[in-house]
C-alpha cells in the first residue's frame, strides 16, 4: 500500500549522546524483573516456563491490542493461578485512551481482577487510574503511552497513586533511572521488540488511513507501509523503525537499578515468547555474574536473530538514535518454522500438537530453557498408532519417545539452525 506525502523529508541532524545523568553509585544495583508478553493463555504458560518473572496480559476490553487473543475472565483467573504457582506475577493492561461510554463495567472488572489476585494494572488514562484507586487495591503501573519523560511528571503520577512508571521510549537508560531515583518510584523500560515511530505510541496515522484508532486498540501499523516522498525517488518505509534489541545493554540496566525489563509482543507467536524469554533470562543471569561468558551472550543474540525482524537498533537506550534506526529494507524472514508445543509429558514420553505439517526427514529442534537448542532424533517420532512418522498434518498430535529433556509447554520448531 502506498501513500503520497506532500512535504520534503530531511534526515535528522546527528546529535551526540546525552550526558550520563547517573555516574558513580546508582541507588539500587538489583537484578531486574523480566516482563514478558502473553497474548493468550498458552503464551502465558510458555513465558512462565521459559524464565519470565512477570507477564502482561489483556482482557476483552480497555487494552491496546484488540488483535491479540486476549483473555476472557475465566482465562485471567486460570492464568493468575498458573503464574502464581510458578512464582510469576500477572499485570493486566488497561492502557487504552477511553471515551466516556468505554467506562461501562469497569468497576465490576476491577473488582474481579482484585478477587483473582492480579499483581498490577498498566494504565495511561487518569480517569482509569481514578477508578483503580476507588474500586481496587491493585498497584497501578503507568503505561509508556502516558509519555512520562521527566521527574516532575513522575512525582505527580506517584501522588496520584502510581507505583511504577513505564517511561517513554524516548529516554535513555540513564535518564529513566534518574527519574526513578528522584521520584522514588519503580521504573520499567522496554528491552526488546517492535518500535513505534511516533512519540510514545501516540499516533493518528492509522485513524486517518484506515479509521482504526491506534490509541484505542486498533492500530493498522500504517508506519510500516512504503510511501512516496517527492525528491527521494522510489517508495520507502521512512517511518518504520527497526526493532529494539537491548540485550547488550543489560549490564547498564542492572547497574542503574531499572526494576523491570519489558519484552514487546502480545501479538507474537509462542515461538517468539519462548525464545525471547529464554534469551533475556539467560543474559540477565549471565550478566549478573562477576565475569560473564561472552559466548553465552553471543548465542543469545544469535537466537534472537532467527526471528523475522526489521533489523535491530538500540534506539534511545544509550543515546539519541540516528537516521540508521529507521528500517530501509523489507522485513527479514523467520529462519525456522514453528512446529508445535508439548501438550503432555509422562513416563519419558512427550505428546506434541503440531502447528505445521511434518514429514519424514524434517529436522525438528526444541527450545531448551538454558543452553543451546537441540535436535530431536527422527527415529523417536511416532504417530498415535506408534508407527514411525512418514507425514503428519497440521493440528495432529504426535509422540516423541525417550524424551527426558522435554517438558509440558516446550516449544518445537523446524529448521537447520
Amino acid at each position: 500500500m502506498s501513500k503520497h506525502i506532500s512535504h520534503r523529508l530531511y534526515p535528522p541532524p546527528k546529535i551526540s549522546n546525552p550526558p550520563l545523568l547517573m555516574q558513580e553509585q546508582p541507588p539500587f544495583n538489583q537484578t531486574p524483573e523480566l516482563l514478558a508478553p502473553a497474548g493468550g493463555l498458552e503464551k502465558l504458560k510458555i513465558a512462565c516456563l521459559y524464565g519470565a518473572d512477570a507477564v502482561y496480559i489483556g482482557g476483552q476490553k480497555y487494552g491496546l491490542r484488540s488483535g491479540a487473543d486476549n483473555f476472557t475472565n475465566s482465562e485471567i483467573e486460570e492464568g493468575c493461578q498458573y503464574a502464581h504457582e510458578h512464582g510469576v506475577k500477572v499485570y493486566v493492561v488497561m492502557n487504552a485512551f477511553l471515551h466516556l461510554q468505554d467506562f461501562d463495567g469497569i468497576a465490576e472488572f476491577l473488582g474481579f481482577l482484585g478477587e483473582v489476585g492480579v499483581d498490577g494494572i498498566i494504565v495511561s488514562d487518569a480517569g482509569v487510574l481514578s477508578h483503580i484507586r476507588k474500586h481496587s487495591n491493585i498497584p497501578a503501573h503507568l503505561s509508556t503511552q502516558a509519555s512520562c519523560l521527566n521527574t516532575q511528571a513522575a512525582k505527580l503520577w506517584k501522588e496520584l497513586g502510581v507505583t511504577r512508571i513505564v517511561t517513554g521510549r524516548e529516554l535513555s537508560i540513564y535518564q529513566a533511572a534518574f527519574i526513578g531515583q528522584e521520584a522514588q518510584v519503580e521504573i520499567e523500560t522496554f528491552v526488546h521488540g517492535a518500535m513505534c515511530s511516533s512519540y510514545s505510541g501516540n499516533c493518528t496515522i492509522s485513524n486517518y488511513t484506515a479509521g482504526r484508532d491506534s490509541n484505542r486498540g486498533g492500530c493498522k501499523q500504517s508506519c510500516r507501509f512504503e510511501y512516496q516522498v517527492p525528491g527521494l525517488g522510489k517508495e520507502q518505509t521512512f517511518m518504520s523503525s527497526k526493532d529494539l534489541l537491548g540485550l547488550r545493554q543489560i549490564p547498564l540496566y542492572i547497574e542503574q537499578g531499572i526494576h523491570s525489563l519489558k519484552i514487546e509482543g502480545r501479538m507474537k507467536s509462542n515461538m517468539y515468547v519462548a525464545s525471547t524469554c529464554k534469551a533475556y533470562r539467560t543474559a540477565i543471569n549471565e550478566f549478573s555474574k562477576e565475569v560473564p561468558d561472552q559466548k553465552v551472550i553471543d548465542r543469545c543474540e544469535s537466537e534472537l536473530n532467527l526471528f523475522s525482524n526489521r533489523g535491530y537498533t538500540e534506539a534511545d537506550l544509550s543515546g539519541r538514535p540516528l537516521f540508521d534506526s529507521i528500517s530501509q529494507q523489507e522485513e527479514n524472514p523467520n529462519k525456522f518454522n514453528y512446529m508445535g508445543t508439548v501438550i503432555h509429558h509422562q513416563n519419558n514420553q512427550a505428546w506434541v500438537q503440531l502447528k505445521n505439517p511434518l514429514k519424514a526427514g524434517d529436522q525438528i529442534q526444541y527450545i531448551s530453557r538454558s543452553g543451546p537448542n537441540k535436535s530431536i532424533d527422527p527415529s523417536k517420532l511416532f504417530n498415535f498408532s506408534h508407527a514411525p512418522i512418514q507425514s503428519a498434518r497440521q493440528d495432529q498430535v504426535i509422540k516423541i519417545e525417550d524424551a527426558h529433556e522435554l517438558f509440558t509447554g516446550m516449544v518445537l520448531y523446524k529448521g537447520d539452525t
